[in-house]
């Protein structure tokens, strides 16, 4: 996957995410073009009471703009809908029309995440709906036969050299021990939980409390991911709904105390129990 389609894929998911969490929205679709690019992702997020639209979009944008970080953004009202248009430093472009449940806008084709009163089966024919984004990426530009073969052995030591460096560097490590192999993770969590236990008994209270951010930070990791979120853990969490979120508050000792800190490592056991069975 080239990494534009990567990034709709990842701005498709945190937004279904973060409309869930914005009163009034009762439609939430993933629309477009039949020749519409990869980098041009357009989303309809509708109501059914369209007094509430300016109400959405302040809401709307404060999410966007406070967790995706777009480059820059604007919006324009025309139709009865308000437009907003973000751009990514990824080179995503994406539009999202904030309208009411009667004034949905027209595209080719359409994925459904929200349609809680059916305005969008309605609207829309049931032909051009998809089960998934239907984007692809634009064909690579045929190299000469010359040409290609001249850059074959870069090609093959770039790769090699790219190769190495992902062995060494990871955008988003969640603990220091690294955690490759499935059955491997509970040996990983295991030794964690023991050297934290390990540690507050022999009165090392900073250091277990550093143990205990660890395996917190790699529980983010794993919800996030139960959740359809693949990066940007640490900035997603809070959009999640409140009860994965109650039950990682309960990882924070209340004081730097052994009974505080051995609650909060209770607490992660038991998340970590949920997560890899």
């Amino acid at each position: 996957m080239s990494e534009i389609m990567q990034a709709r894929t990842d701005l498709t998911k945190k937004l279904n995410v973060m409309v869930r969490k914005i009163q009034g929205i009762t439609v939430f679709l993933l629309t477009g073009e039949k020749e519409c690019p990869p980098a041009d992702i357009h989303f309809v997020a509708a109501a059914a009471d369209a007094s509430a639209l300016p109400n959405i979009y302040a809401d709307l944008h404060f999410l966007t703009t406070e967790f995706l970080k777009p480059s820059s953004g604007s919006k324009v009202e025309e139709d009865g809908r308000i437009i907003a248009n973000y751009a990514f430093a990824s080179g995503l472009n994406a539009e999202i029309f904030i309208c009411g449940e009667d004034n949905l806008p027209a595209f080719d084709w359409w994925v459904c995440y929200l349609d809680q009163n059916g305005a969008a089966d309605i609207f829309y024919a049931g032909v051009d709906r998809k089960s998934v984004d239907p984007t692809k990426d634009e064909p690579e530009p045929e190299l000469a036969d010359d040409f290609e073969s001249d850059l074959e052995n870069d090609f093959d030591d770039a790769s090699a050299a790219d190769d190495a460096l992902s062995d060494d560097f990871d955008d988003e490590v969640p603990i220091s021990a690294p955690l490759p192999q499935e059955d491997n993770r509970w040996n990983v969590v295991y030794g964690k939980i023991n050297l934290a236990k390990h540690a507050i008994a022999g009165g090392s209270l900073i250091y277990a409390g550093e143990i205990i951010n660890e395996l917190r930070t790699y529980l983010i990791q794993l919800i996030c991911e139960r959740n359809g979120i693949t990066e940007d853990y640490l900035h997603s969490i809070d959009l999640l709904p409140a009860g994965k979120r109650e039950a990682l508050y309960k990882t924070y000792p209340a004081k730097p105390e052994e009974a505080s800190m051995i609650a909060a490592l209770a607490a992660e056991l038991s998340l970590f129990e949920q997560l890899l069975k």
